[in-house]
């Protein structure tokens, strides 16, 4: 099933991405640069939307020979991301406030906790879901980096899936994988085609709601896991955003002691550091992000103590590599 939705996805992605250029461009849907972009020439926006279609007819098609049938709980996670995807959609058009943002992507999260895992889901929603639309929508800022993430997670939900996560993680991670793979052709290593807000919160959403499958799967008393299993099974699904995560936190850090305001564009992230500063061409770095998430991903799936040691090297790694590219340009 795995494969089959992946790469359903993968095709019917790759094939939309032309069509909706045009259709973008007539629309007047384009990113614009501006004094904070790592891009120079208007791109359209809204990529997204080839993803959410190669996803709708790879669940279509392959669910309809499911047996036994698909869940409850997959196609209520689904639903979810979809939801989510919708709402980066109305932010790309009609740029909805902040505050407004949030308070939909909460919403969702507790519909989706709630009905993924009951009250405790509901509340593990409301966290959890914010946190991984917005992480994924702020590192959206060069050519590749979320797509190529976007396939990691998919490689991770499918090991965590294998061991003991169940079969929603599954469905999101073959969605994941494929869309990740059909939408890179078009946005690396020269971008014709951006992802859009609908496609950052569709990525980020199947993060999210993979996160609180998992979480209830393995919570259920129906199918108790070890120790090791269960953080086997969410450093899976928390390997691959690792990087992302990191940076993230550290940008909004640096942000805040300086009194700056933290929803405000930037260009602090530690990627957009090696791209700007670093002289390093877009698809470089998200090769290199990419890669070494997906070596981290590896590193959990063979053990804890690998996966931790693994962990801390690239992120110690990572989080300097600005200035070690400085070093290495100044010398």
């Amino acid at each position: 099933m795995f494969i089959e939705i992946a790469l359903i996805t993968a095709v019917v992605t790759l094939a939309a991405c032309a069509p909706l250029i045009a259709l973008l461009r007539h629309k007047g849907h384009h990113d614009v640069p501006n004094e904070r972009s790592s891009h120079a020439i208007p791109t359209p926006r809204g990529g997204g939307i080839a993803v959410l279609v190669g996803a709708a007819v790879a669940c279509s098609v392959v669910s309809m020979g499911a047996a036994p049938p698909w869940s409850s709980a997959t196609w209520a996670a689904l639903g979810a991301a979809a939801a989510l995807a919708a709402l980066g959609f109305a932010d790309d058009v009609r740029d909805l406030s902040p505050i407004l943002r949030l308070l939909m992507q909460v919403a969702v999260g507790v519909l989706a906790g709630a009905a993924l895992g009951g009250i405790r889901g509901a509340l593990i929603g409301a966290v959890v879901i914010p946190t991984a639309v917005n992480m994924v929508n702020f590192m959206d800022g060069i050519n590749g980096l979320c797509a190529g993430h976007a396939a990691v997670w998919g490689v991770g939900a499918l090991l965590a899936s294998r061991a003991g996560g169940g079969e929603v993680l599954l469905v999101l991670g073959a969605i994941s994988l494929g869309g990740g793979l059909g939408f890179l052709p078009w946005n690396a290593p020269h971008a014709r085609l951006f992802l859009g807000d609908v496609g950052s919160y569709l990525f980020g959403a199947l993060a999210g709601v993979g996160l609180l499958a998992a979480v209830s799967t393995l919570g259920a008393d129906t199918a108790p896991l070890s120790a090791g299993a269960v953080a086997t099974v969410l450093g899976l699904v928390g390997a691959p955003y690792l990087l992302f995560a990191l940076d993230t936190s550290a940008a909004l850090a640096r942000r805040l002691a300086a009194g700056e305001p933290v929803l405000r564009a930037h260009r602090s992230h530690v990627y957009q550091r090696l791209v700007n500063e670093g002289g390093l061409p877009h698809w470089v770095v998200s090769a290199a992000i990419a890669g070494t998430s997906l070596l981290v991903t590896v590193a959990v799936a063979l053990g804890p103590v690998t996966g931790m040691a693994a962990a801390l090297l690239a992120g110690v790694a990572y989080l300097l590599s600005p200035r070690l590219r400085q070093a290495t340009v100044i010398a």
